[in-house]
């Protein structure tokens, strides 16, 4: 074999090697999916930075996933924050009371970190541990939280 050949075939798998680099791993390309059906059932995802009040262990990448809805112009809602404790229990952290009472809680909630409503919109935050099929409960929650203001 000549000196061409090899350093041919050593060229071409190193470009192979590089484009194979670029693919997305199943789980970035799970987590496109699920936002694009997110964005396709009228929520807004987004991945910030830990609020202040996050307490929990750092999430990957160090950014946190916000799904909101947003309110409609001119409609200001209440300050409200309940999160999910580590038993499952939800504790609310701010706003009224009688608000996380009034709510009925979706199987998918486990899944969630907090539920937050500020003055143009609700949110949900979590890690984005389901898939799609939460979407419509979760979204579902976020219009039974804004509806109960």
């Amino acid at each position: 074999m000549s000196t061409f050949a090899i350093v041919l075939v050593i060229v071409v798998a190193f470009v192979l090697g590089q484009m194979s680099l670029l693919r997305p791993s199943a789980r970035e390309t799970r987590l496109m999916h699920l936002r694009t059906e997110a964005r396709k059932a009228g929520l807004h995802p987004r991945l910030l930075a830990p609020p202040e009040w996050y307490r929990g262990e750092r999430p990957v990448g160090g950014l946190l996933a916000c799904y909101s809805l947003l309110a409609e112009e001119g409609r200001g809602l209440a300050y409200f924050r309940a999160e999910r404790l580590a038993d499952g229990e939800w504790v609310l952290r701010a706003g009224d009371s009688g608000r996380l009472a009034r709510l009925v809680l979706p199987p998918e909630a486990e899944k969630l970190i907090a539920m937050e409503a500020q003055a143009n919109a609700v949110s949900l935050w979590w890690k984005e541990e389901a898939g799609p099929e939460a979407l419509p409960a979760l979204a579902a929650l976020l219009r039974q939280l804004m509806a109960n203001p």
